[in-house]
């Protein structure tokens, strides 16, 4: 699914449930239940929102192809604002990305996920890809660094109830979605927030670095036909989601520990893969980000972040 921290936020199911994506860039399905209404909350024929073995597969699904004979891509698109306090929302640049994950399935319900993704930054009038960039509050003109990462391999099993060190409010006995039915279609919402140490330090990168902690918050809601849900033939679900984020500001921006932040809101979907996008942006992700156009061939049990990836490849800036 679009967004790293999509991908790796365990829904818990005390609250409406995401990348990317992603998840990331991370992603869902038939019942019953009455529009609007917990879907857990009633017994579905089709499909049995209750089964956390059933909830692990769906996201597999969702995030990429549930055979693990192939991968999944999702594209994703919208704005990125700025946030100051004090002052109004500023638009900075438009985004268009995609997410491409491998789930392969081990023993007891449990599914491997192998994730890479790119985030191309565009310009806001004419939607092409930008190589600079004028900062609208220090003037300053930069050099782009478009946004990728990977690869990230992490595991889901039925059991699980949290991992990935986010932060919810409550967590669920076992793996489940919060399903709702909306006008006949299946939905479910993340809500996701999390706490991180910043590889970039102030210290060493004070221009670029936001602090030594990054606080960051992910939002979403998925949208997938039941009919598909209920049909286990189909392993590779397609599906529509809205997406938004608040984000400490980008280390190439260099606005150093100014507070405010980035806030983004975005649309995905499924697609075939990188010919799906713009050609100007798949051009510049196959040229300049080319090992993050697809998800990574094997597990390694690596997990590289945009900042730990800027933090081994830049200098920082004087």
């Amino acid at each position: 699914m679009p967004t790293l921290d999509l991908l790796n936020a365990l829904p818990r199911r005390s609250f409406l449930v995401g990348t990317s994506v992603a998840v990331g860039a991370a992603a869902l399905p038939g019942s019953a239940v009455a529009d609007g209404h917990d879907a857990s909350t009633k017994t579905s024929s089709a499909f049995d929102f209750e089964d956390p073995a059933k909830n692990v597969a769906v996201m597999a699904r969702l995030a990429g192809d549930m055979s693990g004979e192939r991968a999944g891509h999702v594209h994703y698109s919208g704005r990125a604002f700025g946030t100051l306090p004090g002052e109004p929302i500023v638009p900075l640049y438009g985004i268009e990305g995609m997410s491409s994950t491998k789930t392969l399935p081990v023993e007891d319900g449990k599914f491997r996920f192998l994730f890479s993704e790119f985030a191309i930054y565009t310009d806001l009038e004419t939607g092409k890809p930008l190589s600079k960039w004028t900062n609208p509050y220090t003037n300053e003109t930069l050099p782009v660094w478009h946004q990728r990462n990977g690869p990230v391999n992490f595991a889901l099993s039925p059991k699980m109830n949290a991992f990935g060190g986010f932060n919810a409010t409550q967590a669920a006995p076992a793996f489940r979605l919060p399903w709702r039915m909306i006008d006949g279609t299946a939905s479910f919402a993340l809500d996701v927030t999390s706490k991180r140490k910043n590889p970039l330090l102030p210290e060493k990168w004070p221009r670029e670095s936001s602090g030594a902690t990054m606080f960051v918050s992910e939002h979403s809601q998925y949208f997938v036909s039941p009919v598909d849900l209920a049909n286990d033939a189909i392993t590779d679900l397609s599906f529509h989601a809205s997406l938004q984020s608040n984000k400490p500001w980008h280390p190439w921006m260099m606005m150093g520990q100014q507070p405010g932040g980035v806030f983004a809101r975005l649309y995905a979907r499924k697609v075939p893969g990188i010919e799906a996008l713009d050609p100007s942006v798949a051009e510049v992700a196959s040229t300049h980000l080319a090992s993050f156009v697809e998800a990574p061939a094997e597990w390694t049990g690596t997990y590289k972040t945009a900042h730990s990836i800027y933090a081994a490849t830049m200098q920082p800036v004087k």
